[in-house]
């Protein structure tokens, strides 16, 4: 008992030191707590105010098309149909670079205006500006966002300066309504009857900076386990933040029904070039299929194979005589070169009925006989026996030349022969393959005029998916914006910083209070060792 009393004195007494503690340095707490509440006040007094923007859209998911396709579309070489991902797709889209570039330059993000009313800075629209800028061009992208401080002189003359930390720096003075180039930027500025004088002016020309700025205050969600889509958009000007939501969800329709039809217009084409490869292929599936049943099955297999043996035993007959038509040509020609009696070859020309041969021979043998006669009579030099004997030697070699090709034609005819005899050999050999070959073709044929109707019926689903796409996307909530700023809370920032500001200031009085403790220590014990 006396230890637990002891535990709760020092308890105590931690407790009363920790009070004494911040009555000590209550000025100091007071004074931070008080200087960062206002610095925090005013910090909060100048944020801008955001208006939200917001609207509600429908985006209907794709079905199937209930058709079991089992692996046709990998084989048609077509992608799926299926459409799971949509919402997810249109979600990225919303907030794509793609869509947002559309929408920027219909929304005037390249000119800001700002005026001051009470140390706070107000944003312009241009209804309520006194001048509005136009032809902005900026040198560098790292231009993007300079602020340009302006001061209006007449009706026609204004004044433009470049914001420093200590002064600002004067660019020059110019007229309204002409063209004013400087090393970051060229403009023009009009001036407009009425309206508010700005003294403030932000300049951004890159799409892709202003698509940064804007992607901050964009939010996208979807509602679980619905087609519903939540966009929202923040703006300090209500009515530019309403036209952008308004601008975007119109771009964003167009191109994803656009995108979506161009998809599905792809498709079709697709299966319209399958289609028409299928046709003729089915075209020619049945033409080989009718040749087939025609030429193969129009007997039996047996009746079949008779006909082929008697064919082969015929064209072996036909071999056996060209083979000795062959030998015989091949001693006429030996026989020719080597003897001066041609003649006595017209026996076996007549086997082979070589008749052209056969009458260059008899004319032979004629001039041969006038020969004879002449060179009884006269000597070498007569003409007539040199003539004779020149007729001899042409008629002699038109012999030897035809019975030259007359070997030819019979070689080429006896290898013919025999390729065509192997030929009704492999058909002999093949009958027992005809059935499976038929049910080869059969089934060919069937499955290209089964793939041709799943086409046309995938066709037809493709055609309805268009009719659907159109419909797809639809406003559910229009455009709202709220008439009061939604952000920041200013009240609750203030609020925060209080608590914060209070909590730090009494860490920093006990921090205080620890070096204090600390240096008094070190004091006693120097005047302990003194």
């Amino acid at each position: 008992m006396t230890k637990h009393n002891n535990y709760t004195e020092e308890d105590e007494i931690d407790l009363r030191e920790l009070f004494a503690t911040i009555l000590r340095y209550k000025k100091s707490i007071f004074f931070i707590t008080l200087i960062g509440t206002l610095i925090a006040i005013v910090i909060a007094y100048r944020m801008p105010k955001y208006y939200s923007s917001s609207a509600r859209i429908e985006i209907k998911t794709s079905g199937g098309s209930g058709i079991s396709l089992g692996g046709a579309n990998a084989l048609l070489g077509l992608g799926s149909m299926s459409s799971g991902g949509d919402i997810e797709k249109d979600l990225v889209l919303l907030k794509s670079y793609k869509i947002n570039s559309i929408v920027i330059p219909k929304i005037n993000y390249q000119a800001r205006y700002f005026t001051q009313n009470h140390f706070k800075n107000i944003e312009l629209t241009e209804d309520n500006c006194s001048i509005s800028v136009t032809d902005i061009n900026l040198t560098s992208y790292q231009d993007n966002g300079k602020k340009i401080v302006f001061e209006d002189i007449d009706d026609n003359y204004y004044k433009l300066s470049i914001p420093g930390r200590l002064s600002d720096k004067l660019l020059g003075k110019y007229k309204y309504g002409t063209s004013i180039k400087t090393d970051s930027f060229t403009l023009t500025i009009y001036k407009n009857t009425d309206g508010a004088v700005p003294s403030k002016i932000i300049l951004a020309k890159d799409k892709h900076y202003i698509y940064e700025q804007i992607k901050k205050n964009l939010t996208i969600t979807k509602d679980k386990n619905s087609p519903f889509v939540s966009i929202k958009y923040f703006d300090t000007i209500p009515s530019r933040g309403e036209s952008y939501i308004k601008e975007l969800l119109n771009n964003y329709i167009n191109f994803s029904v656009n995108d979506k039809l161009a998809d599905l217009d792809i498709t079709l084409g697709a299966i319209d070039k399958q289609m028409v490869e299928l046709e003729k292929k089915v075209e020619t599936s049945n033409k080989k299929l009718l040749s087939f049943q025609k030429n193969k099955n129009i007997i039996s297999p047996i009746d079949q194979a008779k006909i082929l043996t008697r064919t082969i035993t015929n064209s072996d007959a036909e071999i056996i005589k060209s083979n000795y038509a062959k030998v015989s040509i091949l001693k006429i020609e030996k026989f020719v070169k080597n003897h001066k009696d041609i003649d006595a070859v017209t026996p076996a020309l007549q086997e082979l009925r070589d008749t052209f041969t056969i009458r260059l021979i008899s004319k032979l043998q004629s001039l041969q006989l006038q020969e004879s006669k002449l060179s009884q009579e006269f000597k070498d030099i007569y003409p007539a026996l040199k003539s004779i004997r020149i007729q001899i030697k042409k008629v002699k070699n038109k012999i030897i030349a035809n019975i030259n090709n007359l070997r030819k034609t019979i070689i080429n005819k006896n290898r013919s022969l025999k390729k065509l005899n192997k030929k009704y050999r492999k058909e002999l050999a093949d009958i027992p393959l005809v059935s499976q070959k038929f049910t080869d073709i059969k089934r060919d044929y069937s499955l290209n005029q089964k793939l041709y109707s799943y086409l046309l019926q995938k066709r037809s689903t493709t055609e309805l998916k268009k009719a659907e796409t159109i419909s797809k996307i639809k406003i559910y909530e229009d455009v709202y914006t709220s008439p009061n700023p939604v952000k920041p809370k200013k009240a609750l920032i203030v609020i925060v910083s209080f608590i914060t500001l209070i909590i730090l200031s009494i860490f920093i009085a006990f921090f205080r209070e620890f070096l204090k403790s600390g240096r008094e220590e070190r004091v006693e014990k120097v005047e302990e060792e003194s």
